[in-house]
């Protein structure tokens, strides 16, 4: 008869390191299961690529701005990882001209590098170009119909620098003052940037001063026009027989007031007094806005024709 204490003897005592380590193993398995509830994932993002050992007299030509750093971690990690916490470096200490060297990127520690593109950068470190251009100012838009802005920019002169296949284009730095509400002020500053010969601007190369004080003044605009010229109606009498006008007027003012004109009309200056029998030339005067000036002075023939006295 098969006792108790039997059926403990095959279950704890018979094959007891057997038996030991299989239970050790399942505590393993479970703590492992336990604790690691993680997944290991890959993450790509876009570092900006730090030069170094570069002076301020050389420039480095065919460097990308970033380097695509792709990594593995656990998903509790990499979903906080941002481009700040890593480091793309390119070291041109002590190189001249051209270069193929390895981009170098540290991760945070525990983060697994799996791969960077690109792995290697080629360009070329030249020594830096300058030139002193002038300084003008460019007006953008339009200060009303009947304003023109004169602009001044200082200084009037300024350096730029970088390579010498870019600076050898650049023909002027362009200060852009807007017209609008800013004119409302007496003064502001503005950033300049360079052009070359076609004005197409030249983002590449560095300018200094990088700011610059513009002034101005706002002047009136005036146009030229000439308008058809009509003389007003003459009493029946003594007056009669026009002729000589011109058929035209050219007048100058404003864009707006003389915009506005379709025609002339003048009056006729006619002399008071006493006239003799005959033809008479005369002045017009025209019939313009305040602001609005003929440029010549127009006359009309007229026949004047005396009154007959009565007592003779």
């Amino acid at each position: 008869m098969t006792t108790v204490f039997d059926l403990l003897d095959r279950l704890l005592i018979q094959n007891a390191p057997r038996k030991l380590g299989a239970l050790v193993v399942a505590i393993v398995v479970w703590l492992f299961v336990a604790t690691d509830t993680a997944t290991i994932a890959q993450r790509s993002l876009l570092v900006p690529i730090v030069v170094e050992g570069v002076s301020a007299e050389q420039v480095v030509i065919g460097l990308p701005q970033f380097a695509e750093v792709t990594v593995s971690a656990p998903t509790t990690r990499i979903d906080r990882l941002r481009p700040e916490s890593f480091e793309a470096v390119i070291d041109l200490a002590g190189v001249s001209g051209d270069f193929q060297l390895q981009v170098s990127v540290s991760p945070p520690q525990g983060i697994v590098l799996e791969r960077v593109v690109p792995s290697e950068v080629i360009g070329i470190v030249e020594p830096v170009a300058r030139a002193q251009l002038p300084v003008v100012p460019s007006v953008l838009g339009e200060a009303g119909d009947d304003l023109r802005v004169r602009a001044t920019v200082t200084p009037a002169q300024a350096e730029v620098r970088g390579r010498t296949a870019v600076v050898v284009r650049a023909v002027a730095v362009v200060v852009p003052l807007p017209a609008g509400d800013a004119l409302a002020t007496s003064a502001m500053s503005g950033i300049g940037f360079a052009v070359d010969a076609t004005g197409r601007p030249l983002p590449e190369v560095a300018i200094e001063p990088e700011s610059f004080a513009l002034d101005w003044d706002l002047e009136p605009v005036y146009v030229e026009r000439t308008l058809p010229l009509e003389v007003a109606a003459l009493p029946d009498e003594p007056w009669s027989d026009p002729s000589g006008a011109p058929a035209e007027i050219t007048v100058v003012g404003p864009r707006s007031s003389v915009a506005a004109l379709d025609a002339v009309v003048a009056d006729v200056d006619l002399p008071t007094g006493d006239l003799e029998s005959g033809r008479y030339t005369l002045e017009l005067r025209p019939r313009l806005p305040a602001d609005v000036l003929a440029v010549e002075s127009p006359t009309v023939d007229l026949e004047y024709t005396a009154p007959t006295n009565p007592a003779q």
